[in-house]
């Protein structure tokens, strides 16, 4: 399978050093990694924990204990493995089966990385919930890594940010996984650790958060697939997440979904417009800009989006139930029809 290896891109040359070792090590399963090497231990475990990242397809290794012996210049890792050799074999190819599966449907979108991008996000946001109950529990190893995503159907943020990894570039999309803090109110002060992406498309960069676009698996009827996350900048990724280390900027929108699929509204008129013209969909989803003196606050957007809204379907004699969501740090308007 194909794979972008960013983290072993920005090392220096002994850590690639140490890199190549830890992960030639891992790949044939050795209980006793040499890194005879002038880096410390932290640096070694730190190589260590970037090789996981690199390679989701290491998911047989338990990440969750480092353990390390020896003196300066020669250090021994002591990894620990979760499965063996033939339950390796038969994990490698159901994930096969599944990449196989997905295939089917991007293969159509291979001239279209937006569409392509878009069909990948979408299959791990509709096949994987997220694991609350991993998070009440210790050694839920599978939470953390493709095998929670890919069959087991559930997994945490750091599993499904390591599917849409192995998914991306099986399909020629670079990707990395990105660590760091999320927290919806911008407040970075607690441990709200989280995985997400980042994507390189030609030579733009976008981030990617699958974790937060998935509202598919709520309860009820407002499930849906939401895309506040798809391929945004650093100035917008910001707003809610803090990264870790150094990462490309993000300063093109032109595969935003929201530009992408002319959702992108600046005054109430272009809100009455978009909403009339999608009126007849089961949802209509759109990004309010402030550019024009507008929207200036989420009440304002509210108010206004329901105000657009009620007129349409009274024109129209429209006499659907509705649900308005609003996600407040970007500026973002959901309006649900149900059914």
């Amino acid at each position: 399978m194909k794979n972008e290896r960013y983290y072993y891109s920005i090392m220096s040359s002994d850590e690639r050093k140490a890199y190549r070792m830890i992960y030639d090590g891992l790949k044939m399963r050795s209980f006793n990694i040499e890194v005879a090497l002038p880096l410390s231990p932290s640096d070694v475990q730190e190589v260590y924990l970037r090789v996981l990242y690199d390679n989701p397809l290491l998911y047989y290794v338990n990440q969750t204990v480092i353990k390390i012996q020896g003196k300066p210049g020669f250090w021994i890792l002591l990894p620990e493995y979760l499965y063996t050799n033939r339950e390796i074999g038969i994990i490698n190819n159901d994930i096969r089966n599944i990449i196989g599966k997905v295939r089917a449907k991007a293969d159509a979108f291979v001239n279209d990385k937006f569409r392509l991008e878009k069909c990948l996000h979408d299959s791990v946001v509709k096949s994987v919930a997220y694991d609350y109950d991993s998070l009440k529990k210790q050694d839920c190893f599978n939470a953390h890594s493709i095998v929670g995503a890919f069959l087991d159907k559930r997994a945490v943020c750091e599993g499904i940010a390591k599917a849409f990894k192995l998914l991306c570039n099986e399909f020629g999309i670079k990707c990395i996984v990105v660590l760091g803090k999320a927290n919806e109110e911008g407040n970075f002060d607690n441990d709200d650790y989280h995985a997400w992406n980042l994507v390189k498309i030609g030579n733009e960069s976008y981030y990617v958060d699958v974790t937060w676009d998935n509202m598919y698996e709520y309860e009820g009827d407002f499930r849906h697939i939401s895309y506040d996350y798809f391929n945004v900048t650093t100035k917008d990724i910001l707003l809610d997440h803090k990264p870790i280390g150094d990462l490309p900027e993000c300063n093109s929108t032109r595969l935003n979904y929201f530009y992408c699929t002319k959702s992108l509204v600046s005054t109430y008129g272009e809100l009455a417009e978009l909403i009339n013209k999608r009126l007849t969909s089961k949802q209509i989803i759109f990004k309010a800009i402030r550019s024009k003196g507008e929207f200036i606050n989420i009440n304002e957007l509210e108010k206004k989006t329901y105000e657009a809204l009620t007129k349409a379907m009274f024109v129209r004699f429209d006499t659907r139930r509705f649900v308005l969501m609003f996600n407040e740090k970007h500026n973002i308007g959901k309006i649900f029809f149900m059914p």
